[in-house]
């Protein structure tokens, strides 16, 4: 079996490739295209006398490591080599690389030469299927757009502010606010500068719109529309959000638990405990950021219907604060989403309508009474959504909200409690 240790780079990669014993076969800077590639590995083809062998490609990973792993694997095939395995490490995880004193191309290439031989369970990075991999792009580009357009409005209120003037209650970019804007007397340099600032963000809001349209016709498609219809039986999560959970997380059983979910979302808690020594910090930020961001939007809707999240957000922020307590319930809604796709089950928890004021409030939310159910399961209103979901055809997903029904099934337990 061949071994090769590959140190990637954005233009070129570095190669040192070796037999099971370690005699050097190869070794080189390759530049990043097919058909160099495919000349290093006819190279090493020769080297080992055209002999029909296993090989295995070992890198770090990088932004450009996933099409320099397809490379790899289409390249060697290409050239006899049968079969064909390409690792992607995961770079943080490699201690002794990242720590050594002499740190060069050449020697971490060797470096990952000798892991590729060793008998040892390397971290290897997940790399998402191509259907996967384009969804998370699609999610992702757009969200650029909404935080591309959030910076032009915020730009024309730094442009009022600047000349003293108060802007609507009703905002600015309403109906109303538009009209204010347009018969407001500016001066020769803010009109000009706000009719740019305006054409700008037309411009974003019909790419955000088209982005809307193409992700719903993504949502039609077999492999995605039970599942993102199953997640948005949770109060709180929407089309964007459902479909972001699906492509960050990918293939859902490399995962063990729930708590491993929330691991590699980068929810836990950083923790460094030896012998007598403690210390517990924020959450490990690790993982998909865009994952964490939609669900801590999530997660401020979910705790204004969700008695079990409700209390969970005010047991923690009147401790730690409001911040650390919706990150705990994004933490808990990922977990539990994750749990309905494990069982194919509708969100299963009694949403009630509960009033948390304001972000910015200092106000702790009130409390449901004992009455409501508190967040226990409700078999009625879990039977009615599990069968509102299994009623969509594949490609053609129709999702329908079931608080109706679980509110129902709330006022029945309430009534059944108090009788």
């Amino acid at each position: 079996m061949i071994f090769v240790g590959c140190d990637v780079h954005v233009r070129n990669t570095c190669f040192y490739a070796t037999d099971f014993d370690g005699k050097r076969l190869a070794h080189g800077r390759v530049a990043n295209t097919a058909d160099e590639l495919r000349r290093f590995c006819e190279r090493l083809m020769s080297a080992v006398g055209g002999e029909v062998q296993p090989v295995r490609f070992v890198l770090e990973s990088t932004t450009n490591s996933r099409p320099v792993q397809r490379q790899l694997q289409q390249a060697a095939a290409a050239a006899g080599f049968d079969p064909v395995a390409a690792d992607v490490l995961d770079a943080r995880k490699l201690r002794v690389i990242a720590e050594s004193v002499a740190k060069c191309d050449a020697i971490d290439t060797r470096v990952l030469n000798q892991l590729s031989r060793a008998n040892l369970q390397l971290p290897v990075c997940y790399m998402p299927d191509d259907e996967e991999f384009a969804l998370r792009e699609h999610l992702r580009a757009r969200g650029d757009l909404v935080r591309m357009r959030t910076m032009l409005k915020n730009r024309v209120h730094a442009l009022l502010h600047r000349r003293g003037i108060l802007t609507p209650e009703q905002g600015l970019f309403s109906q109303d606010g538009r009209k204010f804007l347009d018969q407001l007397q500016l001066d020769d340099a803010g009109r000009t500068i706000a009719k740019h600032y305006l054409t700008a963000l037309d411009l974003f809001d019909e790419l955000i719109a088209d982005s809307d349209r193409d992700l719903r016709q993504v949502m039609h498609r077999p492999r995605w529309a039970k599942p993102a219809a199953l997640l948005q039986t949770m109060p709180g999560i929407g089309l964007i959000t459902a479909l972001t959970i699906l492509a960050e997380l990918g293939d859902l059983k490399r995962f063990k638990s729930r708590s491993a979910v929330a691991n590699y979302a980068g929810l836990v808690p950083v923790i460094r405990d030896s012998n007598s020594k403690h210390y517990s910090g924020g959450i490990t930020h690790r993982g998909s950021s865009h994952l964490r961001h939609v669900l801590a939007e999530a997660a401020w809707t979910a705790v204004k219907r969700v008695p079990l999240y409700q209390a969970l957000f005010a047991r923690i922020a009147e401790r730690r604060g409001k911040q650390v307590a919706i990150v705990a319930v994004a933490r808990r809604m990922l977990e539990d989403s994750v749990r309905m796709l494990w069982k194919q089950e509708a969100f299963r928890f009694v949403p009630a309508k509960i009033d948390v004021g304001p972000r910015s409030s200092n106000s702790v939310p009130k409390r449901v009474p004992e009455r409501v159910g508190h967040g226990l399961p409700s078999a009625k209103a879990s039977a009615t959504a599990s069968a509102k979901v299994a009623s969509i055809p594949n490609g053609r997903p129709r999702v329908e909200s079931s608080v109706p029904a679980a509110e129902a099934a709330g006022a029945e337990f309430a009534s059944s409690v108090a009788g």
